[in-house]
């Protein structure tokens, strides 16, 4: 138990056995300014900057998206959103929402008010099909790019355009290969895989 007591005991200044040598690391604050100093001067912070603005510009030009095949063979599927609530959804106060088990589908709380198209901007075929889709007079929809360069189409076709980065959404609804037509059927969404011609 002594020895135990003699370990815990604070150490004084005059139990040091031994030579105390100075710090000689330099100052983090004095070397992150000399570093600073040193890339102003040779123009460095000026080229890691159009660095990253180029990054920037190439990835705002070319984002990830998905390499979905194009349609072969047109197929229908359904896709249904409802969740299932896993535990009680209570208001701040405590009141009841929807209780754990609850069926909700967004659908019928508010409806897709207009279409999806999900295109490959990659495929000139699918660009032209889509394009003349769009410009039909019964159009009401949303194009949506899976790959591509979607500010070069949005500047040639002067209107926005969304993209599905990494496919994410595609993947969610089940779209397998593109172009793909997603609309709302009763308390479902329909989606229309579609050979272009």
């Amino acid at each position: 138990m002594a020895l135990f007591v003699w370990f815990a005991r604070p150490i004084a200044a005059a139990d040091v056995i031994g030579p105390v040598h100075p710090v000689i690391e330099p100052d983090l604050i004095v070397w992150l300014q000399e570093r600073v100093a040193a890339q102003l001067a040779d123009g460095g912070l000026e080229r890691l900057e159009a660095e990253r603005r180029e990054a920037t510009r190439r990835y705002a030009e070319r984002p990830p998206g998905a390499r979905l095949p194009r349609t072969s063979e047109p197929a229908t599927r359904w896709f249904d959103p409802s969740i299932t609530v896993p535990y009680d959804l209570r208001d701040q106060e405590g009141r009841l929402i929807h209780a754990a088990g609850t069926i909700i589908n967004p659908l019928e709380w508010r409806a897709l008010s207009r279409q999806l198209l999900f295109f490959d901007a990659d495929d000139p075929d699918q660009v032209a099909w889509a394009e003349a889709l769009m410009a039909g007079e019964e159009w009401r929809g949303k194009p949506i790019l899976v790959s591509g360069a979607p500010l070069e189409l949005m500047r040639r076709w002067k209107q926005h355009l969304s993209f599905d980065q990494k496919g994410l959404l595609a993947e969610k609804l089940g779209i397998r290969q593109v172009p793909a037509l997603v609309r709302q059927e009763g308390d479902r969404l329909r989606i229309d895989e579609v050979v272009v011609p």
